[in-house]
């Protein structure tokens, strides 16, 4: 009688294995006869690993282990890679000076302890310890390579760090119904912003994006006063859609739809649909920025009244013209979130200060992308981030931004430009503004098509006009005065009537 011989797995060398060939190649480095798994991931080693005994994570030296994301944080204090907590966001990937946030991400990390080798599966919820089992999955069936510049890796350590969209019960395992989207990465995480799947359907999304999916109910964000939503493949499913950053006070809304300050909640099945504003003329809006602290994580105290101002104030929307935290850090941002409560929408030219680093990914699960526009009543309103590239713009977005300038030329609508940095800076001597060509260029095409414009960067406030273009600087949310009192150096916000043309009110703050 003939029997397979059991196979043996020699020490892994880590100094020797170039960058990405043990994750690359995990499955002949490492015997998955047994897994070890916390109690709350048993369905997924069981989905994933059939045919492996399973056993308890408490007896985990070496091998294979699924771990939650609280017992991973515990074995892997002091490695490149690990997991962190944060007050607001709860569990968060650690990799080389980055974290991640939110449920989606897993973690593959492969390492030697007291002489075991050890290859880990987790993440910061389940849905990414699923995504990173998937992950290593494609890799053993060859559907996947390890792309070696996106592995972290220090003598006797390597891992990789992955995201996945679609997962839209958050089990970790893919369904039939789910399209699911892994992909690993360095530094900046892969969005889909305009489309899911679910139950089966192709939810495709415009004047907002999808910021999340919780089995059939769609979380929407709307980044204007008309979204609409198409059903690429019908199936007749019924979904929930919950639009968030709207003002019911001023909408068409479906029969039946529930709402609050800034969101509407109603079930359909229809294919086709849109929630739009109904016809206003004559409105008035709120404008404030700059409302990041000198230093740390909290927030100025004056930006807290600001904000309570705002909240009991006329307007049916807000604008904020970015660096809503000092660096882009994961606790800013989880320390401003916390307070961040604003009754109307809110809606945003990124800053400088917040779009850097692991501030780039916060911004974008938060709120989605950065260049967009909406119109309402007789005025288009067009956002961008203006704060890459030396503060300029790239050559898609110049043309993307004169081919909104034509629509509100061709709608008969007065355009409204919103960037975080100004064109020029409307003091002499100064030049805290956009890069000056693309400045100059900004302000050309501001004069061509007749557009006002309102900006932030500059901690003060200016109205006034330049070269031909009417603009204002509102940046006296809370961050440190960059001006005299008597110079627009003073807190603010800006109420905007636009009953018959722009008319300016500043709003002091003391």
């Amino acid at each position: 009688m003939t029997t397979t011989p059991t196979k043996t797995y020699a020490p892994i060398d880590f100094k020797k294995a170039k960058r990405g060939e043990i994750v690359g190649n995990w499955d002949e480095l490492f015997d998955t006869g047994t897994i070890y798994v916390s109690a709350d991931l048993v369905d997924l080693a069981k989905h994933y690993f059939p045919n492996a005994e399973i056993r308890p994570s408490h007896e985990f030296s070496g091998g294979v282990a699924i771990l939650s994301p609280g017992e991973a944080r515990a074995l892997l204090r002091g490695k490149p890679m690990l997991i962190t907590i944060n007050s607001y966001f709860g569990y968060i990937a650690y990799k080389v000076g980055y974290k991640f946030i939110g449920e989606d991400i897993g973690m593959i990390i492969a390492y030697k302890e007291d002489g075991n080798d050890r290859l880990i599966f987790t993440g910061n919820g389940k849905a990414g310890i699923g995504a990173a089992l998937k992950y290593a999955m494609d890799i053993k069936e060859g559907k996947k390579k390890v792309n070696p510049s996106f592995v972290t890796k220090k003598t006797d350590f390597e891992g990789v760090i992955v995201k996945e969209i679609g997962d839209n019960d958050w089990d970790g395992i893919p369904d039939e119904d789910e399209y699911w989207i892994v992909k690993d990465f360095a530094f900046d995480e892969p969005f889909i912003f305009n489309w899911r799947i679910v139950k089966g359907e192709n939810v495709t999304v415009s004047g907002g994006f999808i910021r999340s999916v919780n089995g059939s109910t769609v979380y929407i964000r709307a980044l204007s006063f008309d979204v609409k939503v198409n059903i690429e493949t019908p199936k007749g499913e019924t979904l929930t859609y919950v639009i968030e950053n709207i003002n019911p006070k001023i909408m068409e809304l479906p029969e039946g739809a529930e709402a609050g300050d800034t969101w509407v909640k109603f079930t359909t099945n229809e294919e086709h649909f849109e929630i739009r504003a109904k016809d206003l003329e004559n409105y008035t809006f709120l404008v404030f920025g700059d409302h990041r602290p000198g230093s740390g994580t909290k927030q100025p105290q004056v930006f807290f009244k600001i904000k309570d101002m705002m909240n009991n104030d006329e307007g049916v929307f807000f604008i904020d013209t970015g660096d809503l935290v000092f660096s882009g850090k994961v606790e800013e941002w989880g320390e401003l979130m916390k307070i961040w409560d604003f009754n109307r929408p809110v809606f945003i030219a990124v800053g400088n200060h917040e779009y850097q680093g692991q501030g780039k990914n916060v911004y974008k699960k938060l709120f989605g992308p950065t260049d967009y526009s909406f119109a309402l009543g007789n005025y288009y309103f067009i956002f961008m981030n203006n704060v890459e590239r030396g503060y300029s713009l790239s050559s898609s977005q110049w043309s993307w931004l004169e081919g909104e300038l034509q629509k509100a030329n061709e709608t008969g609508k007065m355009p409204i430009i919103i960037m975080h940095a100004p064109p020029v800076d409307p003091r002499p001597g100064e030049s805290h503004a956009m890069k000056s060509t693309d400045g100059e260029k900004l302000m050309e095409l501001m004069r061509k098509y007749n557009a006002f414009g309102f900006f932030g960067h500059i901690h003060m406030y200016w109205y006034g006009e330049k070269d031909g273009v009417e603009f204002v600087v509102a940046g006296g949310g809370g961050a440190p005065i960059y001006a005299k009192p008597d110079e627009g150096g003073f807190y603010h916000y800006v109420r905007v009537n636009v009953t018959s043309g722009i008319i300016i009110e500043p709003v002091k703050v003391e």
